[in-house]
């Protein structure tokens, strides 16, 4: 008991409210009314449902279109691409209608077999003129078939920042302990690194996000920030089911391109029962 107590208290003190100041990749498992199971990638902002901005395949960015460097998943330790699988189509938030894609998870796509799935969307790096950098984002979610474990435990981004969980990210429950560490491109805890979680506060419907109604939570629980500890571990305690998004801001890469600095945005979407 004075574990929990001591955990609450914990994430009182390391909860901050956050704008949502910068777009989040979502990947949004779905089944629809026929019983076809898809994942679907959505760039916007999550926890205010607006601003959506378009995502293409190999495609420059522009004001409302980002490029896409690949779309693949893991498993059992193996990569497959999914960028010739994976559906161009389109989604509409608050009346604004941009690219999105559809993961269909069936056989063709290479989802049929027992173990966990790591399906990853890595954006190209793209420069930001105000902060004189080049940002990268990469985003990821977890799946499990049948109940074998198999790569959700593992680093599965090669050379780049990310959040690996501590506990089955297809496991947690509302009101119950999420832990996850954040590492650097080299694989080393990152202490004291920023982490944005933002809830999907609406729901998420074929093609359109349905923003009629208030959403599920305040803005300010469903946009918040916490820091990883001195040894590069967060512990967050969801208190409503639904999609969660925790992104690793600005993670640790030492990368340069054309001798600017390169800085990621290490996200990873968790389906909270």
């Amino acid at each position: 008991m004075k574990y929990i107590i001591s955990l609450f208290l914990t994430a009182a003190l390391f909860l901050l409210p956050a704008a949502a100041a910068a777009h989040t990749m979502v990947l949004i498992p779905r089944v629809d009314q026929n019983g076809r199971k898809t994942v679907k990638a959505v760039f916007f902002h999550p926890a205010i449902g607006d601003n959506i901005m378009g995502i293409r395949l190999g495609v420059d960015d522009s004001s409302k279109l980002k490029g896409l460097d690949e779309i693949y998943m893991i498993h059992e330790k193996q990569k497959k691409t999914l960028n010739h699988t994976a559906v161009p189509d389109y989604y509409t938030v608050r009346d604004e209608k941009r690219e999105s894609y559809t993961i269909r998870l069936n056989k063709e796509s290479g989802f049929f077999k027992p173990g966990d799935y790591i399906i990853v969307v890595k954006h190209k790096p793209h420069w930001k003129k105000h902060e004189g950098l080049y940002r990268e984002k990469v985003a990821k979610l977890c799946l499990n078939y049948f109940g074998v474990t198999s790569d959700w435990p593992d680093r599965v981004l090669k050379n780049m920042p990310e959040i690996i969980p501590l506990v089955q990210p297809y496991s947690v429950q509302a009101g119950t302990i999420f832990r996850a560490e954040a590492v650097n491109e080299k694989g080393r805890r990152i202490p004291h690194a920023e982490i944005n979680i933002e809830y999907l506060n609406y729901p998420a419907a074929e093609t359109e996000l349905e923003t009629s109604k208030e959403g599920f939570l305040e803005e300010e629980l469903a946009d918040t920030t916490v820091f990883t500890d001195g040894s590069g571990s967060f512990s967050f305690i969801p208190p409503r089911k639904g999609l969660w998004t925790f992104t690793l801001v600005n993670g640790d890469s030492g990368k340069l391109i054309q001798g600017k600095e390169v800085e990621y945005d290490s996200s990873l979407s968790v389906l909270v029962k």
